[in-house]
Formats: C-alpha cells, sequence, structure tokens
C-alpha cells in the first residue's frame, strides 16, 4: 500500500542579534514576502524595521504546479541551509548552478524539500532561520479521539453493569442472616431470661452511694460585678497599671495607661538599638536633629492647587513657626540652594543632608533610518521639544542620587503608524543609575500623532 506524504508548513524566525523579533508558521501555501514595508496583518509577510532591509524581498517562493518551495537569496546575503538529509550548502557568491541550485545575475535560487531547513543572514544583522512543521491530520485526530470515546462509553457500562451485580449480592448477604434471625423460635413473655452479669440493672440508692463517694472538683471563680464591668476575683499582683478604684474618670484612667505602653515601647526599643535617654534620645539619636527632605524639595505650593507660591515645605514650616511648633519634629525653612529640612527637638546636634540644584547642559541629536516619510520628521522633533522638560527631570533625578554625572545617553526608538511608541532600546547609558528605566517609561506614554509609515530613529543626548 502507497504511504502518503506528509504535507509540512513552513516555520520562520526573525532575530536581530539575540533578540526574537517575531516567529510565525505559515499555514497559507503561498510566496513569503519579507521586508520594512510588508503588511503584519498578512500571514505570508514579515515586517521588519532595518535600514539593511529592502522593502519588500519574496525570500520563499512557492510552486503551487509542484506543490514546493524555493528559496531566493542573493549573492550579497550569507547563510547555511541543508537541502536535504545529508546534503547542505553555504550561501556565497562562490556559489555553482545546478543540483537544484540556478542562477539568475545576482539572484540564486534554490530548490528545498520537506527536510530542508537553515539561516540567512540580510545586511549582516537580521537573522532568519526556517524549517518545514508537519501538519496535524485534523481527521486522524477525530477518528482517535471518537475511539477513546468509545472505549470509555463501552468501560463505564460495564463498570454500572458491575455495580448493578454487587449491589444485588450485598443486599442479598445482609438480607439473609436478617431472614435466619427473624425466623428463630425467641421465648415468651412469660418465660424467664437469663441475663448475663455485667446487665445487671443497678438501683437508685447503688447510684447515690457512687456520687456521694466522688472527689470534689476544683471551685471556679467567684465572679465580682463592679460598676458596669464584670471582673473574676483574683488576686492582683504588682502592676504598673493605674489603680482603676482613684478618683480619675475613665478617659483620663485609659490615657495614663496608653502613655505608660508608649514609654515602655519606646524605652524597650531604644534599648535593642543601643540609644540611651529614653524617649528624647531615641528619636534625636535615630532620626538627627536636622534631617532634609530631599525628594520634596523640588516641589512647589501651586502643584498641589494652593494659592501660595514657593517651595511647598518653606510654606509649611513658616506656617508652623520655622519648626517651633512645640513637638518632637518640626519643619524650618530652607536657605539659599537647600532645600526644607525636618527638624527634631532635644537632639544633642544639628546634621543637614541637603542636595544643591546642579546646574548642566543639555543637547540632543536625532538620526533617522532612511528618508522618513514626509513631514515624520518634523512631528518627532517637535514632540522631543515640547517634552525635553522630562528627560531633564529624569537625569536632575540622577544627579541628585548619585552626585553629578556627565556622558552620552543614546536610544533607538520605533514609533508605528498610529503615533504609539511600539520600542525603546537603550544603545549607550554613560549616566548610568535610573537613567534608562525612567526615560523610557516617559516616552512609552508619549503620543506623536498619525504619521504615514513606522519610522525607527536613533536619538543621542549629551549632558555636562
Amino acid at each position: 500500500m502507497a504511504v502518503q506524504e506528509i504535507k509540512k508548513n513552513l516555520r520562520i524566525g526573525v532575530f536581530r542579534g539575540k533578540q526574537k523579533l517575531c516567529e510565525r508558521v505559515v499555514t497559507k501555501r503561498s510566496t513569503v514576502t519579507v521586508g520594512c514595508e510588508c503588511k503584519e496583518s498578512e500571514e505570508t509577510q514579515f515586517m521588519v524595521l532595518s535600514s539593511v532591509m529592502p522593502k519588500q524581498w519574496e525570500l520563499f517562493i512557492y510552486y503551487p504546479e509542484k506543490d514546493a518551495y524555493a528559496l531566493h537569496v542573493t549573492k550579497k546575503m550569507r547563510g547555511r541551509i541543508i537541502v536535504k538529509d545529508g546534503v547542505s550548502l553555504e550561501i556565497s557568491p562562490d556559489l555553482k548552478p545546478g543540483n537544484g541550485i540556478r542562477i539568475k545575475g545576482d539572484d540564486i535560487y534554490i530548490a528545498l524539500t520537506r527536510a530542508s531547513r537553515g539561516r540567512i543572514i540580510i545586511g549582516g544583522k537580521i537573522l532568519f532561520l526556517f524549517q518545514f512543521a508537519s501538519i496535524r491530520d485534523e481527521g486522524a485526530v477525530a477518528r482517535m479521539l471518537n475511539q477513546k470515546a468509545a472505549y470509555r462509553r463501552g468501560i463505564g457500562s460495564f463498570l454500572k453493569s458491575a455495580l448493578g451485580v454487587a449491589l444485588i449480592l450485598s443486599f442479598l448477604a445482609h438480607l439473609i442472616p436478617l431472614l435466619y434471625i427473624g425466623l428463630q423460635d425467641w421465648p415468651r413473655n412469660d418465660e424467664v431470661v437469663l441475663m448475663p452479669s455485667w446487665a445487671k440493672p443497678v438501683t437508685l440508692e447503688e447510684m447515690k452511694v457512687e456520687i456521694e463517694n466522688e472527689e470534689p472538683q476544683d471551685e471556679e471563680p467567684t465572679i465580682v460585678e463592679q460598676g458596669d464591668d464584670v471582673l473574676p476575683s483574683v488576686d492582683e499582683g504588682p502592676s504598673n497599671i493605674p489603680d482603676p478604684n482613684s478618683s480619675l474618670s475613665r478617659g483620663e484612667l485609659m490615657d495614663q495607661i496608653t502613655d505608660k505602653h508608649r514609654e515602655q515601647g519606646a524605652m524597650i526599643t531604644a534599648q535593642i538599638l543601643g540609644v540611651e535617654g529614653g524617649i528624647e534620645g531615641f528619636y534625636g539619636d535615630m532620626l538627627g536633629a536636622n534631617t532634609h527632605i530631599a525628594d520634596m524639595s523640588d516641589i512647589s505650593a501651586g502643584d498641589i492647587g494652593l494659592s501660595a507660591s514657593g517651595n511647598l515645605l518653606n510654606q509649611l514650616a513658616a506656617a508652623e513657626g520655622g519648626g517651633s511648633g512645640g513637638g518632637l519634629m518640626g519643619i524650618e525653612s530652607g536657605t539659599g540652594n537647600s532645600g526644607p529640612k525636618v527638624v527634631v527637638d532635644g537632639a544633642s546636634k544639628k546634621q543637614t543632608t541637603a542636595h544643591a540644584k546642579v546646574e548642566f547642559k543639555m543637547t540632543d541629536k536625532s538620526d533617522f533610518v532612511g528618508a522618513p516619510p514626509a513631514g515624520s520628521k518634523d512631528a518627532i522633533e517637535a514632540m522631543f521639544r515640547k517634552k525635553q522638560g522630562d528627560i531633564k527631570t529624569c537625569y536632575q533625578r540622577v544627579m541628585n542620587a548619585q552626585g553629578k554625572a556627565s556622558g552620552r545617553f543614546v536610544l533607538a526608538i520605533t514609533v508605528a503608524k498610529d503615533g504609539s511608541v511600539l520600542k525603546v532600546d537603550k544603545i549607550e547609558d554613560q549616566i548610568g543609575g535610573e537613567m534608562y528605566t525612567c526615560v523610557r517609561q516617559r516616552i512609552m506614554n508619549w503620543k506623536f500623532g498619525a504619521l504615514k509609515a513606522p519610522i525607527a530613529f536613533k536619538k543621542t543626548w549629551v549632558f555636562s
């Protein structure tokens, strides 16, 4: 009997370096096209945004009369493929025609079989991996599932029958002894029945004697009512809790108990951390007498809708009287380049960790892949001019965290046709810290507006 050959689909993976761009199994038997102007919605087209890619290139040509594919490359492309088991070849300008290889000018056509697989490199950057994957026979799968279902139905029917037989046998096994017992010749009411010794009835007098001889149990504590409270009458040991029988009101009594608990907690924490001096020593030595709030030094009162102007914490410090509000901690206004500070009363010395604002210069440049559509470059540049404050904010945060930093910061950015940002990749980062994370998060939320085509470009900033 002739064995039918299993049909296979073309499986393609696209990579840029170690980054996988896409992977797809082409179920439609048709010519496969790659390039930067392909339609991603088409199953047989692979869009790759890169300057080394052509606009559209038929990489795998399908011949319906033979139901076969041919690999279409040029002498400038590189790669290695396995045509069939045991036969492989390198794609190079020295490739000769023959044995399924046809050369027409710079174009090379290589006939593929069901066992063919390999890789093609375009422009030295974009890698295509391909192979042929088997198509699952849906009819065979359906037949197998039907067979399994029929087998399960047969097993279920057998188990039901076996269970019915088992129930009948169990019923008979219990019914026969009951019938045997019921048919016995039991004594009549006027006959004497001999009872065993352990079944001797106990009289009320005997039960009374047993109860009187029982050992007494421990008495439960007496409950004494005290006003609206019900308290157990037990001996109270020494305690730091104020006497509830004093003349203080219930609210004053609870305040004293709360203050005592707080004092004990502060003393225990101070002992564990090696701090002497009770509550004042704990707050003063642990927090310092003069602590600066760096993260809030750039917030103005107008940012939260207040009518006052200037730094928010300076306004709060002025309202609190410059740190003399009477509590453990106050807010003191900053002077010069320093920001507001938290002041801890009762500490032995004053410290400050205020960061002065650092002046810096920022220049930027855009490099577009190929010739961008008309108007796209102006729209991109206008957005970066509008949003340059986001980049400066991220850079200022890095300087506040790790001191002054300078150098180049380069990103690769891809914008979709609808203006949304598809990808932001780091190319060079001489700033370090959280610079890339901060800038990437800001740019991914931008909306550039509708473009005529997707666009990829490189953005370079120089900080000094």
